[in-house]
């Protein structure tokens, strides 16, 4: 045998293992969820019908039913998509370059509006929003769509994880179907569950409301500044819960019992306004508190930490102070 051709099976060798490698290290990780146990949960939630089990998915996919699933996956992931789902990314759902002095901001209705319609969705649709191994991205894409006034809007719990973890087909996604022309119900919604800088500036000298800071607890002591925010800190006056204390070790949500124990006493007679870095994670705790909890008043803060750090980094801003940032 040629060294050549023993040279290239070696490096075909070493590539397989490698992808492997990067695969089982970045991808997402399979887990086993029990449907009955999944069901048994939802039912304790304030609306059950916000979240579905990859078994129940995977029994009303492809059987005609008016249901468009999509996935909120990072392109830079070797995450295969649910078979026959639509996968997008953060820029997808985000407002244009130029659009803001800064990143991580949601998009218009318009946009969404021609997003769902290249899907086929109608306002009548089952949407059904995953991620993988974390979810934040399928809490964010929730609250997009639901703030188009969009009534059936489902959470999988578990995730792309949930998926792969029965065996179930991946791959073989974003089909070719006819496009719609998706008319947001109540398009005014979208202020519904919106907080602004004002709202934030607002709330930190009022005993009727409390500021959720969902980020890590280094990013809440100041110690890192993750990118595209202007400095480290946190809104004065916030309270830190961590998003991911919502979730089990196997990735899928808490049950009532346990996230009523998380927040109950915090949230108790407030407003609340939750944010972390880019209006993500802070997402997640928000259909959390209302979807779970059955919460009112619970606000997503859009610009979150990188609007906010703008104000006061960039235009200094004398009503936009900072905890544990630079002196």
């Amino acid at each position: 045998m040629k060294k050549s051709t023993i040279a290239m099976g070696v490096l075909a060798t070493a590539m397989a293992a490698g992808y492997l490698g990067y695969t089982s290290m970045f991808g997402a990780q399979a887990v086993t969820v029990s449907a009955d146990v999944l069901n048994e949960k939802f039912n304790a939630y304030a609306n059950p019908e916000a979240f579905i089990s990859a078994q129940d998915l995977k029994s009303i996919m492809g059987t005609g039913a008016d249901v468009v699933v999509i996935g909120a996956l990072n392109p830079m992931k070797p995450d295969a998509p649910i078979e026959g789902s639509f996968s997008m990314w953060r820029n997808d759902y985000s407002a244009a370059d130029g659009a803001y002095a800064f990143d991580g901001m949601r998009n218009s209705v318009d946009e969404m509006e021609t997003l769902l319609s290249q899907y086929g969705a109608t306002p009548s649709s089952t949407i059904i929003v995953y991620a993988a191994n974390s979810h934040h991205d399928a809490a964010r894409l929730f609250w997009q769509i639901k703030n188009l006034g969009h009534d059936d809007v489902r959470y999988l719990d578990g995730g792309l994880n949930a998926w792969i973890g029965e065996g179930y087909p991946t791959g073989n996604a974003n089909p070719t179907v006819t496009a719609s022309n998706y008319e947001a119900p109540a398009p005014q919604a979208v202020e519904n569950g919106l907080a602004t800088l004002e709202m934030v500036i607002d709330a930190q000298s009022s005993e009727d409301w409390v500021i959720l800071d969902t980020r890590g607890a280094q990013e809440f002591d100041g110690s890192t500044t993750v990118s595209g925010a202007f400095g480290p800190g946190t809104i004065p006056g916030s309270v830190h819960i961590n998003w991911t204390k919502a979730l089990n070790e196997d990735s899928t949500l808490k049950s009532a019992e346990e996230l009523t124990a998380l927040y109950g006493d915090v949230i108790k007679g407030k407003k609340v306004i939750a944010y972390c870095q880019s209006g993500v994670r802070s997402a997640h705790t928000q259909m959390v508190l209302e979807e779970v909890l059955g919460a009112e008043g619970i606000y997503n803060y859009d610009g979150s930490w990188i609007e906010y750090s703008y104000a006061h980094y960039e235009q200094s801003r004398a009503d936009v102070p900072v905890q544990n940032g630079k002196s």
